[in-house]
């Protein structure tokens, strides 16, 4: 009782500035560890100081996560991933003894995914209580916070003009969508980085549905915001983007910070200055496929 009566003194015992300055140096590392693996959309790395005990909680804009949950929710999370860019804005260190630390740093994270979106997290904190054990420092508590909002992604958009690139679609075209069933669309040029369409479903010579859709681009995003209105019908928003320089894709406006699990959106391929194929997805499961031709 009294070693461990002097033990548990000596552990509480007040550090110096020295000491502090050591140790601060020592959690930086780590940190910075776990945030050049955010960066580079690497996993392991990212997680490499979380410990991988029963006892290991994160706590996420509100949601609360053991260790496992922590791997199965990052695995699939990163692999969309391009990269991240983490700006550390300050950071600061509370030292509750030699061996337990809580840093806490006000940041910015921008999230380039490799399917052309982007997500901000800025203002963002994250908090992080670390201890030393067998001599490591492991993050035996996390708590993140941040307001999340769509965000220009720095890495597709070096090399994809997205205004130029739905450029390609001006003109007519037409394609069969069912039995005795056309759809006939013209896109026309609207000022220097808009669209306008108007469409009709024709079946038997008979008009069966019409209607018109405003292209506009949102730079503070990179992608096309359009509406969309049947005639006699309620307008719909939706978003737009290329992936490639012949592939795009377009969904719900209101899901646009989530493509990859959309509840529909449309896959389409240039494949030919004149022959595009769009495949329409619901809850990510293909459910038809359309191929439409210029109209000479």
């Amino acid at each position: 009782m009294l070693f461990a009566c002097i033990s548990c003194g000596t552990n509480n015992k007040p550090l110096s500035d020295a000491q502090k300055e050591i140790i601060k140096g020592e959690v930086k590392e780590v940190a910075n560890t776990m945030f050049k693996g955010c960066e580079e959309a690497n996993v392991n790395m990212a997680i490499e100081s979380f410990l991988d005990s029963p006892d290991f909680i994160y706590i996420y804009n509100g949601l609360s996560f053991n260790y496992k949950e922590v791997v199965d929710v990052l695995n699939p999370l990163f692999g969309e991933l391009i990269n991240q860019e983490v700006t550390i804005n300050d950071e600061k260190y509370v030292f509750l003894d030699k061996s337990t630390v809580i840093y806490t740093t006000n940041c910015k994270f921008l999230e380039n995914y490799k399917d052309g979106h982007a997500i901000v997290s800025d203002p963002m904190v994250v908090q992080v209580t670390f201890k030393k054990i067998n001599n490591k420092w492991k993050a035996i508590n996390g708590v993140e916070s941040s307001v999340r909002q769509n965000a220009k992604n720095s890495e597709t958009s070096k090399e994809l003009n997205q205004v130029e690139l739905m450029k390609q679609m001006i003109g007519s075209w037409q394609g069969d969508i069912a039995k005795d069933t056309t759809y006939f669309a013209e896109c026309k040029s609207y000022g220097t980085t808009g669209l306008e369409w108007s469409y009709k479903n024709v079946t038997k010579g008979k008009i069966i549905k019409e209607g018109k859709q405003f292209w506009g681009y949102d730079r503070k995003v990179d992608k096309l915001i359009f509406s969309s209105m049947d005639k006699g019908g309620d307008i719909e928003m939706y978003a737009s983007w290329f992936l490639s320089k012949n592939k795009y894709l377009y969904l719900p406006y209101s899901e646009i910070s989530n493509p990859e699990t959309a509840s529909f959106k449309i896959e389409g391929e240039i494949k030919s200055p004149d022959i595009v194929v769009e495949t329409m997805v619901v809850n990510n499961k293909p459910v038809i496929t359309y191929t439409y031709t210029r109209v000479k």
